[in-house]
């Protein structure tokens, strides 16, 4: 039987005909992927929200946090956040996903982040996507979703704007090429 291959830490791109509202256009990074389904954070959707004003919002004095977005991560419990970060797994509830990055739910790392302590590269998402066992291979054998390497540009240093092509330029495609509208006037 040959070994299923399994997509944490590596992201989907919806394709540019993506009919489903929600995730057209969007770029999402793998954070679990086995045999009970997947989950994953939107990383190319802010939500108009600084991280300043959320951390506020949660009694958290951020006078010295640098002028990030947070993401709308999902669909599911968008009032959950979430924490994708470079480092290691030290805070209360970190998980590690690939070398080097971890996603995190406690509240601690938001204090770190506050006073610019101990987090490199970070994204708050609030929300998150998730699939049941099999259906995320389900679509991608419909081929609702292509599949690229993550790496630390794409998750964390590029503007949100230019995530979506920028994945598609790590596949070695040019996403226009793919435009069902190509023809029409």
């Amino acid at each position: 039987m040959p070994n299923k291959q399994y997509l944490t830490h590596r992201c989907l791109i919806a394709p540019p005909d993506l009919a489903d509202d929600f995730f057209a256009n969007t770029v999402i990074y793998l954070a679990r992927h086995d045999a009970d389904g997947a989950q994953g954070i939107i990383i190319n959707r802010p939500s108009g929200i600084q991280v300043k004003e959320l951390l506020n919002d949660l009694e958290i004095t951020a006078d010295h946090v640098h002028p990030h977005e947070v993401l709308q991560g999902g669909p599911l419990r968008p009032e959950a956040g979430f924490v994708l970060h470079t480092g290691q797994p030290t805070w209360h509830s970190s998980v590690a996903v690939g070398e080097n990055v971890c996603i995190t739910t406690s509240k601690d790392i938001l204090d770190a982040i506050a006073h610019n302590q101990g987090v490199g590269n970070y994204q708050i998402a609030l929300g998150y996507a998730s699939w049941d066992k099999n259906q995320l291979e389900q679509e991608l054998a419909r081929g609702e979703w292509l599949v690229c390497d993550a790496d630390m540009d794409l998750i964390f240093n590029l503007p949100y704007a230019e995530r979506w092509d920028a994945a598609y330029k790590k596949m070695g495609l040019d996403r226009t090429w793919l435009s069902s509208e190509i023809g029409h006037a």
